[in-house]
């Protein structure tokens, strides 16, 4: 009889690279978050950018059975695939919508951010024509200069916003530009100064919003203001801190929730940035080695000289830790010359996530 297993014959194994995904520490990162903001405080989990690369399904899945307030996405499209998925909490679409999207956000129960008196327009026309109120979240452009009512037209705003009867302005909210640097606190002081006179104006034009909102994840534990009742956590919740919270407060004691392993057919179309080539290192049997040359498209090459009994199907960590070695988003974002962020987002979609769901209360 042939030695080779028969049973491969009919399966499709899968190449040795995937990233793990510790469904545990991130709900040890949102009772962190809950912790530090109390319970009257709603908590917003940033899942936009498929959770930043960690997988917008089952981290709301998680996130959810952990008793989460909201969710927020980019786009209504993200919105749609977590409401296909199962996920019933609220959903606010940070990044507005689009001409023709109107119908979905009504349809689905998805919050639309606004901060153009046309986009206001169209979903209220939709709205009144299927009888229904549409909530929307309405920012604020207090500094950063990239969406938003400006400041000084809040007024002239509140005057257009009153002849919409379709429309409920449920919630304001800002964006701070540099809240995790502790250089530019005063311009963050600023902003909220600005956030805070914008309430003002619209509460003395006889509006309610239910929700007052200005905090990322650096503000969150940075800025603790009673004004707000609701923060908008993102990197924390990954487990991201170096580049995400200002240098003069403590970090918080956050877990990262994604770490990348291979035997190192992996380049940089899975995210492996080819920026790390000749610069970053892995965990290998224990110990650190060093990435040799440059990174592929597919494949990546370490010095394994010094690595005692190391063998071909070794598992390596590119992202990750063994024991009292660690390899952190952070450090890729330093040596790629980019953030945090966008390391976890770009590990690209042929890369297998794996679920862990074990609780580690």
């Amino acid at each position: 009889m042939d030695q080779c297993d028969n049973g491969s014959m009919n399966q499709s194994p899968s190449r040795p690279t995937w990233a793990e995904i510790d469904l545990a520490a991130l709900a040890h990162n949102l009772r962190v978050i809950r912790d530090h903001v109390g319970d009257e405080v709603k908590i917003l989990a940033a899942v936009k950018a498929n959770a930043y690369g960690h997988g917008a399904i089952e981290c709301a899945r998680r996130l959810e059975s952990e008793g989460v307030d909201w969710f927020g996405v980019a786009l209504p499209e993200e919105g749609v695939e977590l409401r296909n998925a199962g996920i019933m909490r609220p959903i606010l679409c940070l990044g507005g919508f689009w001409s023709g999207q109107e119908a979905a956000l009504l349809h689905q129960k998805l919050t639309p951010v606004v901060y153009r008196l046309d986009m206001i327009e169209s979903l209220d026309c939709v709205a009144r024509n299927a009888s229904v109120v549409a909530d929307v979240h309405l920012k604020i452009d207090t500094g950063m200069g990239r969406l938003g009512v400006r400041a000084d037209e809040v007024s002239a705003f509140c005057d257009a916003l009153t002849r919409l009867q379709n429309i409920r302005v449920d919630g304001l909210m800002t964006h701070l530009a540099a809240a995790d640097d502790e250089s530019k606190e005063e311009f963050t002081d600023r902003q909220l100064n600005e956030f805070d006179q914008a309430v003002a104006i619209f509460r003395q034009r006889g509006f309610s919003p239910t929700f007052i909102h200005a905090a990322n994840s650096a503000a969150t534990f940075a800025k603790r203001r009673a004004a707000d009742n609701l923060v908008r956590p993102g990197g924390s919740l990954y487990g991201f801190t170096r580049d995400v919270f200002p240098g003069n407060i403590d970090a918080p004691q956050l877990r990262p929730v994604m770490s990348l392993h291979s035997t190192l057919p992996i380049g940089y179309d899975d995210g492996y940035r080819r920026a790390l080539s000749n610069r970053a290192r892995v965990i290998i049997r224990g110990q650190f080695s060093p990435v040799v040359g440059r990174v592929s498209m597919d494949l990546t090459l370490i010095d394994v000289t010094d690595v005692a009994g190391v063998s071909l199907d070794d598992e390596v960590i590119l992202l990750g830790c063994d024991k009292d070695l660690s390899i952190t988003a952070e450090e890729f974002g330093e040596l790629a010359g980019t953030i945090s962020y966008e390391i976890t987002c770009g590990i690209s979609g042929r890369v297998p996530r794996i679920y862990k769901h074990e609780n580690t209360r």
